[in-house]
């Protein structure tokens, strides 16, 4: 379960937690490699397979087929492992992490990264099943683990996110005062 440190002031002076990501986090974080996955996977299958149609020609088209046989053999055994081997570079995936709201940011806090993201940048956020998902202004989104966290908690990071972009769609969308309309004579 998730391990929690909580302060006792209200949601509009902000918590922290301390989260450590189980099995089934990591895993839909590996899920958002299958496209570029798939990709070398289909390519290096396509590569071998027409450089081994291409090794019973004549002439040029043998040694095109020589070369690109072991290349589409690289490129699909490239695809296959690219999802493990991105979560061995990455520990910070399934390192505890600490996350601190307050009213002008998120932070995230790892033995390997810190990250400030105030909620200024923040587009949209999505409940999924084992994450938060954090659309940004960058348009690189960012996660949330939830997979660990206990009933109380996740409510409480669902309400501070709803009131704090609520908040900042407030301010965004009031309502400007028009110019002066002139007099004329």
């Amino acid at each position: 379960m998730g391990d929690e440190k909580l302060d006792d002031a209200g949601i509009g002076d902000g918590f922290d937690l301390l989260v450590t990501p189980d099995v089934r986090y990591t895993r839909s974080r590996r899920r958002d490699l299958r496209p570029l996955s798939f990709l070398f996977v289909i390519s290096g299958l396509l590569l071998s397979i027409t450089s081994l149609g291409t090794v019973t020609a004549d002439g040029g088209w043998l040694l095109a087929g020589l070369f690109g046989l072991p290349f589409g053999v690289i490129w699909f055994i490239a695809g296959l492992i690219s999802g493990s081997a991105y979560l061995r570079r990455h520990a910070e995936l399934s390192a505890p992490v600490r996350y601190v709201f307050t009213a002008e940011a998120i932070e995230w806090h790892t033995a390997h990264v810190a990250l400030r993201l105030p909620w200024t940048s923040i587009t949209h956020a999505v409940r999924m099943r084992e994450a938060y998902r954090l659309d940004c202004a960058d348009k690189q989104p960012r996660y949330l683990c939830r997979t660990t966290l206990t009933p109380a908690e996740d409510a409480r990071v669902t309400a501070y996110l709803d009131e704090r972009l609520a908040a900042r769609l407030a301010t965004e969308a009031s309502v400007r005062p028009m110019p002066p309309v002139g007099t004329g004579s």
